[in-house]
């Protein structure tokens, strides 16, 4: 397995990172690359809701609730002067880049027939596409970590190139790599549909990524075999949970119960959950528990989703008793432990009781919109 990728020296550290690593604590600053969008759900020719989207939401939806407290993150994301969403939570808390551009938007249509996991019945079209984010656009300091989280081609390969040099370890989700979108469609806007990433630009550059994630629907686009051998590779399986593939090891990581209303942003939600999962300390598989819990949590609410206070407080304190001391998470190291560690079960099992109470929520919830 190779190690997290060292990055070439970049301008001097920020004064507080500097101050930090004098006092043996490492910087925990992260930095997420991707769009915020406009999303438009359809079923059977019918608009049935319009949400705020793009992997950067979700992606600092769960990094805002479940990062520990020492830890931080910078967004860097684009959208154009129609944004809707200036004022919801994750884009208010990380503004966006103003660009002339409209705002990246999906259409995703939904055939009448009951979702599977994997939600093959879903029909994704890109209809707006603003700017790409250049290295340029990204801050001129280092970093602990980073997610490359494109949606819609945003994240060029000499973007992602930059992101390994300023940060110590890169996560990526396949789909800013493997997406292409088709010719634009009059209004009904661009297919999407993935290519091989081994014929892409991005290729050359896996063996200086940490962890590439991917759908199950997107590993046969990513060669699950030839990745392992450059980075931990993550396969996302719905309802069946996930797994891990490294150059001389696997592991199947179990899933947690969820009724699905809307599966947008469970594999961003995924990976920022791992992501948060490894800044508390946890190894590889034990942090795939922490995205799993968060994937599943996305798919039961309409849109980013909004969690429950108390089911965050169950879930912080089970990683304060679960995780291992943090003065050194494999996050900001060189190498990564991938095996479980022999709390994995206690962990899971600790982890099913906020996802019930999550649950109970959620029927409380509803109970109470049926009343009103």
């Amino acid at each position: 397995m190779p190690p997290a990728a060292v990055p070439a020296e970049e301008p001097a550290a920020a004064e507080e990172e500097e101050e930090q690593q004098t006092k043996g604590l490492p910087a925990l600053e992260g930095l997420v690359v991707g769009s915020y969008c406009h999303d438009v759900l359809l079923r059977g020719g019918r608009v049935v809701g319009e949400t705020l989207g793009g992997a950067a939401a979700f992606v600092s939806n769960v990094l805002d609730a479940a990062s520990p407290p020492e830890a931080s993150f910078s967004v860097v994301s684009k959208v154009g002067s129609d944004f809707a969403y200036a004022s919801a939570p994750a884009p208010e808390r990380h503004p966006p880049l103003l660009c002339p551009a409209p705002t990246t938007s999906f259409h995703a249509r939904f055939s009448d027939a009951v979702a599977s996991a994997h939600a093959p019945d879903r029909q994704l079209r890109r209809v707006n596409a603003c700017d790409p984010i250049y290295p340029d656009d990204l801050p001129d300091r280092r970093f602990a970590y980073g997610l490359a989280v494109g949606v819609a081609g945003e994240v060029l390969p000499e973007t992602l190139e930059r992101m390994i040099r300023l940060c110590r370890a890169v996560l990526v989700d396949a789909q800013a790599l493997i997406r292409v979108f088709d010719a634009e469609g009059g209004g009904s806007g661009a297919a999407v549909r993935h290519i091989a990433l081994e014929g892409t630009p991005y290729a050359r550059l896996l063996e200086r990524v940490a962890f590439l994630k991917a759908s199950s629907e997107e590993a046969p686009y990513i060669g699950v075999e030839m990745a392992r051998r450059r980075c931990c590779v993550i396969v996302t399986e719905g309802r069946d949970g996930c797994r891990l593939y490294w150059d001389d090891g696997e592991a199947r990581v179990a899933p947690f119960t969820a009724v699905q209303v809307d599966p947008t942003g469970a594999g961003d939600s995924y990976l920022a959950g791992f992501a948060a999962g490894l800044l508390w300390g946890l190894s590889a598989t034990d942090a795939a528990l922490i995205g799993n819990f968060f994937g599943a949590a996305a798919v039961s609410q309409i849109g980013v989703p909004t969690f429950h206070p108390k089911m965050l407080q169950a879930v912080k304190q089970i990683l304060e008793e679960k995780a291992i001391q943090r003065s050194s998470p494999c996050i900001n190291g060189t190498t990564f432990t991938f095996q479980r560690s022999d709390k994995h079960d206690e962990l899971h099992a600790a982890l099913q009781e906020a996802a019930r109470l999550m649950c109970e929520q959620q029927q409380n919830d509803t109970a109470t919109d049926n009343c009103d």
